[in-house]
């Protein structure tokens, strides 16, 4: 029997063709699923609730379409690189975003740490300002005739 690590915390899966192989025959599985049970050793059933479900749903499909997948611990702190990664923005934007109190850190020496749910909950702020802005620019577009 192989050991297997009890944590993969901060090591994404690669997906191998072999992993996207197995992902795509799960999904098979799922589809049209609304619920999902486990059985245990001794085969009783464990049912996992919707938000587990669709999480691990969410993880085959990545896995499937040749992404890799991490997880990470929603109070995890990152590196200004790593959290201008999430971001999608350079590393000197996101020192802004700071330095406008639009982000908070904390430091450690000289170097800044920015926790995920705080860059998790400024990404959805942020998404939502971009929705708003698209809808406002179709309306002002249809207002005055100019199609969209």
């Amino acid at each position: 029997m192989v050991q297997r690590q009890t944590s993969r915390l901060g090591q994404p899966v690669l997906p191998t063709p072999e992993r996207m192989a197995h992902a795509k025959d799960l999904l098979s599985h799922l589809d049209g699923q609304h619920r999902f049970v486990l059985l245990d050793r001794e085969n009783h059933e464990i049912k996992l609730d919707e938000d587990i479900f669709d999480l691990l749903r969410c993880i085959l499909i990545d896995l499937s379409q040749n992404r890799a997948v991490q997880i990470l611990p929603h109070d995890m702190e990152l590196t200004t690189i790593q959290a201008a990664d999430f971001l999608q923005v350079s590393r000197p934007h996101l020192v802004k975003l700071i330095k406008a109190g639009d982000l908070s850190c904390r430091l450690v020496g000289t170097h800044r740490r920015i926790k995920l749910n705080e860059l998790i909950a400024y990404r959805a702020k942020a998404d939502a300002a971009g929705r708003a802005a698209r809808a406002q620019i179709t309306q002002e577009a249809e207002e005055h005739g100019w199609g969209y």
